[in-house]
């Protein structure tokens, strides 16, 4: 079997995925509520009173929850993703059909990713766009930006750097998922070895970002050795979790 029908394979297992689907479909609905309050309330910020003060009070309160809601389902969605051929007994009969094991690994992982950034795309970014552009209706959108840059100390690192740190740590954290996952055999307990490996890799980071600092490198070339760190990072853990995997017991 090719890598391009194993991923469209996966892809397809997403797709007919019913309960998970129903729950994101449900935060859907529920971000679309808040998004098009959200904006009926920066529409007519002027108008409310100290009467109506409860009222939006306890809907930030329904938005924070929201928020929260939203971070633990992107969050615990790709272990379900990387863990149901384990758990469904699927991952024995497509190794004993003869599927390549390599082939497997990273149709999984591109297939995760996709879906992934779909799912984020729906849920995330086109409420999330849409609450800023109106808020930056006030003020301007670039001036919008460079606030909210300037309020996180990222002012100074262009928005192509963070898209660019973002999507490197985003991979990483699949792999390392992946690599949880492969380690457990898709059980509950892969998310404890997802957060050990996760915090020993943190570490290792940490220390070796002492590295570039004590040789005064400008925060460009401290964040370029950062994200070069975290690749290589990505690539051993891929090596591991490949190694693990071909001599593997299903």
């Amino acid at each position: 079997m090719t890598a391009k029908l194993i991923f469209k394979m996966e892809l397809f297992k997403y797709m007919r995925d019913k309960k998970y689907l129903i729950a994101t479909g449900i935060l859907a609905i529920i971000n679309i509520c808040s998004t098009i309050y959200s904006v009926y309330l920066i529409d007519h910020a002027q108008m409310f009173n100290d009467s109506q003060t409860p009222f939006i009070g306890l809907f930030m309160l329904f938005v924070t929850f929201t928020i929260f809601a939203n971070i633990a389902f992107m969050f615990l969605y790709p272990f379900h993703l990387m863990s149901m051929d384990y758990k469904n007994d699927v991952m024995a009969m497509l190794v004993a059909s003869g599927v390549n094991r390599n082939r497997l690994f990273f149709s999984k992982i591109g297939a995760t990713l996709l879906w992934s950034i779909c799912v984020t795309f729906i849920l995330v970014f086109i409420p999330g766009f849409i609450v800023l552009f109106k808020v930056s209706q006030t003020e301007g959108m670039f001036t919008f930006l460079g606030n909210i840059l300037h309020t996180i100390s990222l002012d100074q690192t262009s928005i192509f750097g963070l898209s660019l740190t973002f999507f490197n740590s985003y991979v990483n954290t699949l792999i390392l998922i992946s690599t949880a996952t492969i380690l457990m055999k898709g059980k509950n307990l892969t998310i404890l070895i997802y957060f050990a490996i996760n915090m020993g890799q943190s570490i290792l980071l940490n220390v070796l970002s002492l590295i570039p600092i004590s040789m005064n490198f400008s925060d460009l070339g401290v964040s370029i050795m950062h994200n070069l760190l975290m690749l290589l990072m990505s690539v051993a853990m891929t090596f591991l979790s490949l190694s693990i995997m071909k001599k593997q017991n299903l």
